[in-house]
């Protein structure tokens, strides 16, 4: 265990399907519903107590071992269409002035989705870490969190030390994703630097089709922890995408972390081909409608 830190937290989430028909405006991040409303300050660690959260995850684990947390802000809004220009900008600033406002600070912890699509940018997520990173600089670790439904972007993985994502649908894993983020701090908190690698899979796949239960991501999902524990290796992830987000980017995506990187390389590469493999497996029986009924 590393000594004590100090350890910034929020989170921003939202899935964006790109072709329905309406916006995520700011009072959506506000409103309270299936999850807590925004949060920030005190009330942030306070509402998380208990909940199935990535955060609350996050904060529970950091807490046990004695790290100081600094709460900036958290918030969701239901899936729907593009986060507007005025809801990303505000949150965003929330998060950014926090940081900008922080006296000592040793890491960045962000509870993120991975598919927000604004009315200004393509990958809010990217550009948000974007900005984190400039305010932070690159020697303050930064580690994230992302739902298995993203679509990983190049600048998510450059402008973060380390990412971590669920590895269940139905999510039943979204707290101890959090948790699992934490773990990936404690080297970096060390003055480790993890090797990282991504690799972009080149086919498209219905959400039906990502299911955990079920072949092939039972299969894919099964040894991700037992081959993040294997030496030189801190973490890998399979994230199936969100096809309803139409982005350059879109798609699932492999990414593996490490303190060796021939280890991180040949992990990520094995993973991306057994995915490349099951390409045909991917599919769903499509019901006519007198059939489904």
């Amino acid at each position: 265990m590393t000594d004590a830190r100090t350890i910034a937290v929020g989170g921003f989430q939202h899935e964006t399907n790109t072709f329905a028909p309406h916006l995520a405006p700011f009072e959506n991040f506000e409103r309270a519903d299936s999850w807590p409303g925004l949060s920030s300050g005190q009330e942030l660690i306070d509402v998380m107590q208990g909940l199935n959260i990535p955060l609350a995850g996050f904060i529970e684990s950091a807490q046990q071992q004695g790290h100081q947390l600094l709460p900036l802000c958290w918030c969701a809004a239901e899936p729907s269409s593009y986060v507007t220009r005025d809801a990303f900008e505000r949150v965003s600033d929330l998060i950014c002035g926090g940081l900008r406002a922080s006296q000592s600070l040793d890491a960045v912890y962000l509870d993120l989705h991975g598919a927000m699509v604004t009315e200004h940018y393509e990958d809010g997520e990217g550009e948000l870490l974007r900005r984190v990173r400039q305010i932070v600089g690159p020697a303050i670790p930064v580690v994230i969190s992302l739902d298995l439904h993203a679509n990983v972007t190049a600048a998510m993985v450059e402008h973060s030390d380390a990412m971590t994502i669920y590895r269940t649908y139905p999510h039943l894993d979204m707290a101890l994703s959090g948790a699992r983020a934490c773990e990936l701090l404690e080297p970096l908190l060390a003055g480790h630097t993890l090797h990282k690698a991504m690799r972009k899979i080149p086919f498209l796949f219905s959400l039906t089709s990502q299911c955990t239960d079920f072949e092939p991501c039972k299969s894919i999902y099964a040894p991700l922890e037992s081959i993040s524990l294997r030496p030189g290796m801190s973490n890998i992830d399979f994230a199936t995408g969100f096809p309803p987000a139409d982005i350059a980017e879109c798609g699932a995506a492999v990414v593996a972390y490490g303190v060796d990187p021939e280890t991180v390389e040949a992990a990520a590469d094995a993973l991306y081909q057994q995915v490349l493999d099951d390409e045909a497996d991917f599919t769903f029986e499509t019901f006519s409608s007198d059939v489904a009924v």
